[in-house]
């Protein structure tokens, strides 16, 4: 898969969230002048008295902000949160997002969840906890399938290996990232065939404010 939304996002692996560079940038760096440029990020830190949406708009921006990998690292991406949260909400609502964003990596990464502290079951004997198998990249950063067929069998193996609700996170986001590809595609194939004084027009023609930024960046174009 070419660069498209999720540029360089677990280039080795999303379930052990180590693909880091080795000199990570910062956030503020990708936000500036990486594939972040010019681009709101989705969710929201909070929804005040709502927290089912606001858990909700917490997991699409942790979601938007993993796009980032391979331009910044797990570390970065946890002191943004931790800084961001912190300025607007204050340190204990910080703590709470971080606690969240550590879930949201586990369930990612396919670990064993901890069962709710009200659950009536009787607790387990100790023993060492089973060390998580890495999900292979073709069921976390699929290519399109080719068929109906193997979209619905890739859905099953998710929410076999990841449960309902992570299952329907990732399916969206395929759907919005080989939407982006298609285009991002066409729209490569289009400027090679136009001289360098008709390429602006040709992008203007096929995308539109916050996209074009974003689409001039990845295609290797300077701002207009």
């Amino acid at each position: 898969m070419k660069r498209v939304l999720l540029m360089g996002m677990l280039t080795t692996a999303l379930a052990a969230c180590a693909a880091s560079p080795g000199v990570p940038r910062s956030v503020d760096e990708v936000r500036a002048s990486g594939s972040l440029r010019g681009t709101d990020l989705d969710g929201a830190w909070a929804a005040p008295g709502k927290r089912r949406e606001a858990e909700a708009l917490l997991l699409r921006r942790f979601d938007h902000l993993l796009t980032a990998l391979g331009e910044t690292s797990l570390p970065e991406l946890r002191r943004y949160i931790e800084r961001e949260v912190t300025r607007e909400h204050g340190a204990t609502a910080a703590q709470e997002a971080l606690a969240a964003w550590d879930a949201h990596l586990a369930v990612l990464r396919g670990e064993p969840q901890a069962q709710s502290p009200d659950s009536s079951a009787p607790e387990p004997a100790p023993r060492t906890p089973p060390r998580p198998v890495p999900l292979p990249r073709t069921l976390l950063l699929p290519d399109p399938p080719a068929t109906d067929a193997e979209a619905q069998d890739l859905h099953r193996q998710r929410v076999a290996q990841l449960g309902a609700a992570a299952a329907e996170r990732l399916r969206a986001q395929d759907q919005s990232r080989w939407d982006w590809a298609r285009r991002l595609d066409a729209a490569r194939a289009a400027l090679q065939a136009l001289p360098p004084s008709a390429k602006d027009a040709e992008l203007a023609r096929r995308f539109s404010g916050r996209e074009l930024l974003r689409a001039r960046a990845l295609l290797g174009l300077p701002p207009a």
